[in-house]
């Protein structure tokens, strides 16, 4: 991978190009459990899915980066379809989720098989479609990492320091970010490259400002979740994450990867939500500039690798 491109479904483009950006969201997705647990989970209606787009890059959205990893219902070539026909770039991953959703098989494969995965998709693309990943997913349990962890922790180093490929992490309710970052140090991976997600989740604003200040880039991710106080915390979250000093460290995204998220599955409050109602509730408390680098300057930062 080339530092100044960033690979999207239909392409690479520059940087600069990837404009106002989500960072962790998710457009066709399918838990690949039989448990009806995960039923609202599923998005299968690719005109849906589209329709959100379209409220997305119609509030000013030009980037969305779909976060569904190998063995969870990706879809790389309806991806790169709703890419097409709304305009909206997409960032799609390679990587494996936490243990829970892992692959049957990921315990049966060695280290060096499961390398060769991940990079036989960077090169040749996903299931088949010659869509390429623009970022490797890693994913850890609630309060620990897990043995099977801890391989795709490595895994997803190696291929990151041979490609370049910025990684992005599920953090469980917003756990194990420090321990993420420990190990992926302990690999020779730069903090700088890796972008945290979920955080918000454990509602810890020390520990958000901590991640942060081990220099990675955190995501605060499930807005939209208590609309009744208007986000009230995540604001308070983002105001404090500035008086501390690590704007350039914080991303937006809904993670909406559920249908009661989304109005063109029946649900609320949608895609356009972070450039709608949060961002009037949050420009009036940090202004324009600060806004456009959570959302522009810092994705941009992350994938195209301008640290």
């Amino acid at each position: 991978m080339l530092w100044n491109q960033v690979v999207t479904v239909t392409g690479p483009i520059r940087p600069e190009q990837m404009g106002t950006t989500y960072v962790h969201e998710h457009l066709m997705v399918q838990p690949q459990l039989e448990d009806d647990t995960y039923i609202p989970y599923t998005l299968q209606n690719e005109a849906a899915s589209q329709d959100e787009v379209r409220s997305f890059a119609a509030a000013g959205g030009n980037t969305l980066v779909e976060m569904t990893p190998i063995h969870y219902g990706r879809d790389p070539a309806a991806y790169r379809r709703i890419s097409q026909k709304t305009g909206v770039h997409v960032i799609c991953c390679t990587g494996f989720h936490k243990e829970l959703f892992m692959p049957p098989w990921f315990g049966e494969k060695t280290d060096l098989q499961l390398y060769d995965i991940l990079m036989d998709e960077i090169e040749n693309g996903l299931d088949g479609t010659g869509v390429r990943p623009g970022v490797i997913k890693l994913g850890t349990s609630f309060q620990e990492i897990t043995a099977l962890e801890t391989r795709a922790i490595q895994a997803a180093a190696r291929v990151h320091l041979e490609t370049g490929i910025p990684i992005s992490t599920h953090c469980d309710r917003g756990t194990m970010g420090v321990e993420q970052i420990l190990a992926l140090e302990k690999l020779g991976v730069d903090p700088g490259h890796v972008l945290l997600c979920h955080i918000d989740s454990a509602k810890d604003i020390e520990y958000a400002i901590r991640l942060c200040r081990m220099g990675a880039f955190i995501c605060i991710d499930h807005v939209g979740r208590e609309l009744a106080d208007k986000d009230a915390f995540r604001v308070r979250m983002i105001l404090e994450l500035l008086d501390a000093g690590c704007l350039e460290r914080v991303t937006l995204a809904g993670d909406m990867g559920k249908r009661s998220y989304l109005p063109a599955y029946g649900g609320a409050p949608g895609l356009a939500y972070i450039l709608t109602s949060l961002k009037s509730a949050l420009v009036s408390k940090i202004g324009e500039a600060a806004f456009r680098t959570m959302l522009v300057d810092n994705p941009r930062r992350i994938f195209g690798g301008t640290l």
